[in-house]
């Protein structure tokens, strides 16, 4: 595919997905599956509920695809205490292998207007991780704010220090597509956005307009059907905005 005249090949496409493996009853059997997909296809990374991301990041290492820790999926609703606990437990246990980290904030905390309690809650993540290199994401559950709330969000998320700001686990319902626009107007240009929870259906036209409307990231049960299908039917697809001239 093309998007303001820009090539984005099969590989380019790969790289910008975080592929997922999330459901409740996931077996060791769907985990292996997935991560030599992601080794097929060279994923930026492979998300599981945290039981399996020491598996993960074993099946991977030396691939270059990262093993995703889903830290306080998919409520966000635990202590600050116990966020911080959960994702150091998980990254102990992987003895230096690459890995990034999908947050759910507090919902509660900002819908109440305590910005600063939101703010920091993500910040105490960002900072028990400060100077590994480790990637940090804030899940701002966009399906259930308003675009008020949204921008507040971003507001606090990038005062915390995260690396992207993330729409959905899509457990609260999908996200809408402008609301990657209103996270691009309210985030600094160094801090990514990621869309997900987008679910299955027309995913791979919904993958086409979330990059073309500026989402870094992608995160999908699909992957391998959105690059065969980005870089495959929609190849030779080309986008590019039009000035409104109204």
């Amino acid at each position: 595919m093309h998007i303001e005249n820009r090539e984005w090949t099969a590989r380019e496409v790969a790289s910008r997905i975080d592929h997922t493996v999330l459901a409740p009853d996931a077996t060791r059997e769907m985990i292996e599956k997935a991560c030599a997909l992601a080794r097929s296809y060279a994923f930026k990374a492979v998300f599981t509920n945290p039981y399996w991301t020491p598996l993960v990041a074993e099946l991977l290492d030396g691939s270059g695809v990262a093993a995703g820790i889903s830290t306080a999926f998919p409520l966000g609703a635990i202590s600050t205490k116990s966020k911080v606990a959960e994702t150091m437990d998980v990254v102990e246990r992987l003895m230096g292998r690459s890995c990034a980290v999908d947050m759910v904030t507090n919902l509660a905390l900002l819908k109440d207007g305590r910005y600063a309690e939101y703010t920091n809650d993500i910040k105490a993540v960002v900072e028990a991780l400060k100077g590994s290199g480790i990637i940090v994401k804030a899940i701002l559950e966009t399906s259930l704010l308003s675009d008020g709330e949204i921008r507040t969000a971003c507001a606090c998320a990038a005062e915390a220090g995260v690396n992207y700001a993330k729409t959905s686990t899509g457990r609260a319902g999908p996200p809408k597509l402008t609301d990657i626009q209103v996270m691009r107007e309210a985030l600094p240009p160094e801090i990514g956005i990621k869309f997900s929870g987008f679910g299955t259906h027309n995913a791979p036209e919904l993958a086409f307009l979330a990059f073309l409307l500026g989402a870094d990231l992608l995160g999908s049960p699909q992957g391998d059907v959105l690059v065969d299908a980005l870089a495959g039917r929609y190849g030779k697809l080309r986008a590019h905005f039009v000035a409104d001239r109204s």
